[in-house]
């Protein structure tokens, strides 16, 4: 069976070619390119002419844009600060030939600089895994601003034993950057959210963080681990403190 491989990228001139060179085993590259004004797409179309340019505020709809250009009947979702590793890349080509299942989990290694940080993660700051690749009609995506929910259809494979590399921040002034980022789009979408005050939960940030450094064991990656998990609890009361702001 053929496999798609969709990056959807903005400015990412830095990344993207270790993602590209990455994915050479796929017999399709799509790139969507959102807003991005740097030399991204200079560099991808080296490796595809299927390089796409728009602009989307909703980021689920700029994902089920890149899905429906896909090609083939299976799709491979890749950011541009992910890569593949060889071993990953034959497990990949493995599991879309089974005709038993429609979409798989991939688990995830985040990288602050050099440094593999596995434990402690929440999907509002990086997720640990995600389902990624998936037959082209089994994934929709839907509405939101950051890390918008979708709905998976059909059989759902076992989870992979292979990592993808998220090479997400450089340091950690990059991580509080992404943070900044995140809670600026979700503060965005809470303007609309008429029970806003419970986001305001004291309650709230204490469950969340010991969420994160308990359960996801983010007390593992030491001084890191804690900064991690704070970000995770006051996630929802920065957001809905921005929401009141801006």
């Amino acid at each position: 069976m053929g496999l798609s491989a969709l990056i959807i990228a903005r400015n990412e001139e830095e990344k993207v070619e270790n993602t590209l060179k990455s994915i050479r085993f796929c017999d399709e590259i799509v790139v969507v390119l959102d807003r991005s004004s740097d030399s991204t797409k200079k560099i991808c179309k080296k490796y595809t002419k299927k390089v796409f340019s728009g602009s989307w505020v909703c980021e689920g709809k700029r994902r089920n844009f890149g899905i429906k250009k896909c090609s083939q009947s299976w799709v491979f979702e890749i950011d541009a600060d992910e890569v593949v590793s060889s071993e990953l890349s034959e497990e990949i080509l493995n599991k879309i030939n089974s005709n038993n299942f429609d979409y798989f989990f991939i688990p995830m290694i985040n990288y602050i600089g050099k440094k593999s940080v596995r434990y402690g993660w929440m999907a509002c700051l990086a997720p640990d895994g995600k389902f990624c690749l998936f037959k082209k009609k089994s994934k929709k995506w839907l509405s939101g601003l950051v890390h918008p929910s979708y709905q998976l259809i059909g059989n759902k494979g076992p989870k992979l034993e292979g990592h993808l590399i998220h090479n997400m921040s450089s340091n950690i002034s990059h991580l509080l950057k992404r943070f900044d980022r995140n809670t600026t789009l979700r503060s965005k979408e809470l303007k609309k959210n008429e029970n806003i005050k419970k986001f305001f939960s004291i309650r709230k940030i204490f469950s969340r963080f010991f969420k994160s450094f308990f359960s996801r064991k983010g007390y593992k990656e030491g001084k890191l681990g804690l900064l991690i998990c704070l970000l995770n609890g006051i996630y929802p009361y920065v957001s809905a403190l921005k929401s009141q702001k801006d």
